[in-house]
């Protein structure tokens, strides 16, 4: 059919697969220090740099699950206008059940006037769990989610992963991306359409080695996380036709331009400024700040003025 399609011009743009895979925005815990949570708490969930929070039983579940600052909604609605404005419409999504990255899926959408498209919350989208060292890690349940105004969650989605095993480590977690990705590709395969996927730090590389059948790489798995910044994204194509997939870097601060020049100038950088977030320098390549100035990207940066 696919042939037939080709000679008689009769393909759809639907037929080509987009994958988006983005990190999640500024988040609370980083920007606003350690004990940002108990502050919140005894001011009556009061703070001009946290706009909504889902009311939740146990008000200490945030210390493990923080929201994004206004700050990482506004950079999560940026992007989401500029994947607009480049043809990126989000066909599907499909979130990990942090409230950040749950956060940053609803905001893109919302900037892309798609409220209307339901958000799936996949627990095989989740960061690594052996990074949290056995700490009461705590979601809150899609179906409560979906009750709350503020969010689309589709409340029937039957996820890929039940649930997150927190005593997976990094060659578990990369073997896990794999099989979430083919798992999402073969819903999708048939569709077309652009997919959205709002992880972690750890989900580009994770996910898209994974994807293209690479080595993981355990033992560099936290300092590839640390190379991505707020709300940076990867986008993954496949050709209606070849069936071949092309990959478009994100820009960090050892690849400023990305591995594809063809859209350095389309992705928003974001930095993580927070002070509490520690500055990471790599021998032999220019410093962050030096790298920013020589990114075409970073003039939408300075003209927005988003931390």
């Amino acid at each position: 059919m696919s042939v037939l399609k080709r000679l008689f011009g009769l393909d759809n743009a639907e037929d080509n697969l987009r994958i988006i895979i983005t990190r999640h925005g500024e988040r609370a815990d980083l920007a606003l220090g350690p004990r940002w949570a108990s502050k919140l708490n005894k001011n009556g969930s009061r703070d001009p740099r946290i706009s909504y929070l889902t009311p939740r039983a146990d008000f200490r579940e945030w210390n493990y699950d923080p929201p994004l600052t206004t700050d990482g909604e506004r950079q999560s609605m940026a992007i989401g206008r500029k994947l607009l404005n480049l043809g990126y419409a989000i066909d599907y999504c499909y979130s990990s059940p942090a409230y950040r990255s749950i956060q940053t899926a609803d905001k893109l959408l919302e900037s892309q006037g798609r409220k209307g498209i339901s958000i799936n919350i996949e627990p095989g989208l989740f960061e690594c769990p052996s990074w949290y060292a056995g700490a009461p890690l705590t979601f809150i349940p899609p179906e409560y989610l979906s009750m709350d105004r503020h969010f689309n969650i589709n409340p029937y989605y039957e996820p890929i992963y039940d649930g997150v095993d927190m005593s997976e480590e990094e060659g578990r977690y990369y073997d896990r991306s794999r099989q979430l990705i083919d798992a999402i590709i073969k819903l999708h395969k048939g569709t077309g359409g652009t997919v959205l996927l709002s992880g972690h730090a750890g989900s580009i590389e994770t996910v898209g080695r994974g994807m293209l059948r690479r080595r993981a790489r355990p033992e560099r798995l936290q300092y590839e996380a640390d190379k991505v910044n707020y709300c940076n994204f990867a986008i993954l194509e496949r050709d209606a036709y070849t069936r071949q997939w092309t990959v478009h870097s994100p820009i960090t601060f050892e690849n400023p331009l990305g591995r594809q020049r063809t859209i350095q100038s389309s992705i928003p950088l974001y930095r993580a400024t927070s002070v509490h977030l520690p500055t990471h320098h790599v021998k032999g390549s220019m410093s962050f700040a030096d790298s920013l100035m020589n990114d075409r990207a970073f003039q939408y940066y300075r003209r927005y003025g988003y931390r």
